[in-house]
């Protein structure tokens, strides 16, 4: 089983609109992520996937765990782009892992630390880089697709905005 990461937001088209977000002037990135995941598990029916080291779907939901994941992406794109080493900590509760994604020429060697009794087999492996930021881009433009589909006003904000036309 390797690495993959997507989030699915098929099933927040048609969706019950949310109520406004509480957008203020200045609002950081980790508050707007937080607000935009809210959002989405409350308009139901998207989905976050994570799955690799020998688990095919990790146990995650798209209120706390998407958020933790998406407050450290923008750092994962551009590390993977730049050739730089990232670390991913998912300190959710249950899931309780740290991934090291370390770039090696056209590859990435992602290593999966478990901090609860669950044992990664493998604790390491690989995929090509291109695959990686093909893979988290894809993942940012559907999250800023299913912030679309629930008409949620967090779609026009940077990055989201960005996001939807590609942009990640």
């Amino acid at each position: 089983m390797t690495f993959s990461v997507s989030f699915d937001p098929t099933g927040s088209s048609g969706a019950v609109a949310p109520a406004a977000a509480s957008l203020e002037s200045g609002d950081d990135y980790e508050t707007l992520v937080m607000e935009a995941c809210g959002a989405l598990s409350d308009a139901g029916g998207s989905t976050f996937h994570m799955g690799g080291f020998g688990n095919g779907e990790w146990p995650l939901d798209v209120a706390y765990d998407l958020s933790v994941f998406m407050e450290q992406l923008p750092t994962l794109l551009a590390g993977m782009r730049n050739g730089r080493e990232v670390e991913v900590d998912l300190y959710s509760q249950g899931i309780e892992r740290t991934l090291t994604f370390r770039p090696s020429g056209d590859r990435v060697v992602i290593h999966c630390a478990s901090r609860t009794s669950w044992v990664p087999d493998p604790e390491r492996e690989s995929i090509a880089r291109s695959e990686l930021v093909a893979m988290l881009s894809k993942l940012a433009m559907d999250f800023a697709r299913g912030l679309k589909a629930i008409d949620s006003e967090l779609s026009e904000v940077a990055p989201f905005e960005r996001w939807l036309e590609g942009e990640a």
